[in-house]
């Protein structure tokens, strides 16, 4: 997987209380996907996304609630211009025009009355664009979930598959025994040893690239766990090969209604219309009151007294030139619009495809199953006629080891269509929108 090791190291960079903590016992499928969907970063990050959504909507709300402002000033002003007078008998005297150090203290609050709807849509706006992130989170949980469930079933399938290539190892060592032990009393040729023990390397190199194979899936199941590499891996679990539940045509119209895709596909629809909406309105005009009281000075006649104030009063704003905002506002939402539609077309055709698919590969996969559940048993009824030829010496080790080896395959052959039962079925309840469970 992309990342797996930048991953890891961060992981571990952020200290044990960061990973998560295995259950005692082995792991179930159904534990494995809840502690899939409780650890992986992109819930976390899909979760952020929705609080960055619902403060968009509290954001969009303020323009409801009333703005209130406080302010503080003081002025120094060296240049007073005053009138100079003078009364006989009395001392000169001067009347100022301001004063030299002046204070200002007030509050002001302003309260929209009216936008004729426009914070109404946007506000309605981005509630839809929460519920959008809403989904979104429920699609990563369903991408998560499945991808466990995969994960979980690939490590079953390459267990079952090296427990076979150690069974066929061990046919083989057997069987090289017995050869050699002929050969040492002359009634087997060099040619029935050195053939066997080919076949028992070629097993040996089968079972390497089987044991790396599964290595690597049970990191990756490890990673999905925010498990640390290494960390034993106990899960516990069977293939099954259940029918879904409901037919084709259900599960198209399921999935066309639940997929969490569609259902972001659609807000992101509602969204956009909704942003037209108040695109339209942005050339309305508001409606709003103010109020406005403090302590100053310096006001005539008595300069040097503190004043009281109270200024209240009505506005009304009516756009006349935005110089072309407002179209480029819609000609943008109505892309939005247009850009939706289209994206929910898309995942129209896309997921009557998939369910029908998955369906497909469910009915093949069946047939395998059972044509692998009767090559299973000629191959053992084939082995034990073999094994008795051969004690009377009627066939050679090569005829002996050709049945052993077809048994061993005819073994994987269904193991594999077991596997694939098990994930069509699952890929057809993906498909149709069922949320992620064993």
């Amino acid at each position: 997987m992309k990342h797996t090791a930048a991953l890891v190291l961060a992981l571990a960079a952020m200290g044990p209380s960061a990973r998560a903590q295995s259950p005692a016992g082995p792991l179930t499928l159904s534990q494995t996907i809840e502690a899939v969907i409780a650890h992986y970063p992109s819930i976390d990050a899909a979760q952020a996304a929705v609080d960055a959504a619902r403060a968009r909507t509290v954001q969009a709300n303020a323009s409801r609630l009333p703005q209130v402002t406080g302010e503080g000033a003081y002025a120094y002003t060296s240049l007073r211009p005053y009138v100079a007078f003078s009364i006989p008998g009395l001392p000169a005297g001067a009347i100022y025009e301001n004063v030299q150090d002046s204070y200002a203290v007030n509050i002001s609050a302003r309260q929209l009355l009216t936008d004729f709807g426009r914070t109404d849509k946007l506000v309605e706006m981005a509630r839809s664009g929460q519920i959008a992130a809403q989904d979104a989170l429920e699609q990563v949980r369903h991408q998560l979930g499945y991808q466990a469930i995969q994960s979980f079933y690939g490590v079953l399938l390459l267990r079952s598959s090296v427990a076979v290539a150690r069974e066929e190892i061990a046919a083989l060592e057997e069987a090289l025994r017995i050869a050699q032990r002929k050969f040492g009393a002359g009634s087997a040729t060099k040619f029935d040893v050195l053939t066997t023990q080919v076949r028992l390397s070629n097993a040996r190199n089968h079972l390497t690239d089987t044991a790396a194979s599964l290595e690597k899936q049970e990191n990756g199941l490890r990673q999905l766990l925010g498990w640390d590499l290494g960390k034993p891996l106990e899960i516990a679990g069977d293939f099954d090969a259940e029918d879904p539940a409901i037919p084709e045509s259900a599960a198209i119209s399921d999935g066309l209604l639940n997929r969490p895709e569609m259902k972001v596909a659609r807000d992101n629809e509602q969204t956009a219309r909704l942003r037209l909406d108040a695109a339209d309105r942005g050339n309305r005009p508001t409606l709003a009151a103010q109020v406005a009281g403090g302590v100053e000075n310096g006001v005539v006649p008595n300069l040097y007294d503190n004043r009281g104030y109270l200024n209240a009063g009505v506005s009304l704003e009516v756009p006349i030139f935005t110089g072309k905002r407002v179209m480029g506002e819609r000609m943008e939402a109505g892309a939005g619009v247009r850009s939706a539609q289209a994206r929910e077309r898309e995942l129209d055709e896309a997921i009557t495809t998939e369910v029908a698919d998955a369906y497909s590969d469910l009915n093949a996969a069946k047939s395998r199953l059972s044509s692998a559940d009767t090559l299973v048993d000629q191959a053992r009824e084939a082995l034990a006629l073999a094994q008795s030829r051969y004690a009377n010496g009627v066939i050679t080790n090569f005829e002996l080891l050709d049945a052993q080896s077809s048994l061993r395959a005819a073994e994987l052959s269904r193991l594999q269509a077991r596997y694939d039962c098990v994930l069509a079925r699952q890929a057809v309840a993906r498909a149709a929108g069922v949320a992620p469970r064993p």
